[in-house]
């Protein structure tokens, strides 16, 4: 069993609807997944960006990291990400691994506020 710290967003449209109902779609396929409440943040990086939607999932599965990322980009590209929105400052669904078992596989994401919200939400609600 492979436990995942999931950092997701959005910052177009009807984000908390699209966040909230990616949850729902994740759950489906894990053995178990919680997930914090949704919150607002600025964006982060040198292109201009609407704030963002977020929330933080801690998910347990038995797929493999491969199969669980192509899963994560499918429904990205579902939402309508494309690499020229992205460009653009505008994302209607990011899903990022962030750490995999015990491994942090985007330390960058860990450290930024966005992650650190969503983690101290979940650790409340234990």
């Amino acid at each position: 069993m492979n436990r995942v710290v999931i950092g997701l967003g959005s910052n177009v449209g009807n984000a908390l609807a699209l966040l909230e109902a990616c949850c729902k779609d994740i759950a489906s396929i894990a053995v178990s997944a919680r997930f914090s409440a949704c919150y607002e943040t600025a964006a982060v990086g040198t292109v201009p960006a609407p704030d963002y939607c977020n929330c933080v999932g801690i998910v347990e599965t038995d797929w493999d990291y491969d199969r669980l990322y192509r899963c994560f980009k499918e429904m990205e590209k579902a939402a309508g990400r494309t690499p020229e929105s992205k460009h653009r400052g505008e994302v209607p669904l990011d899903i990022d691994i962030v750490v995999w078992n015990d491994e942090v596989k985007r330390p960058r994401d860990m450290e930024q506020e966005y992650m650190q919200i969503g983690l101290n939400r979940l650790k409340e609600n234990i």
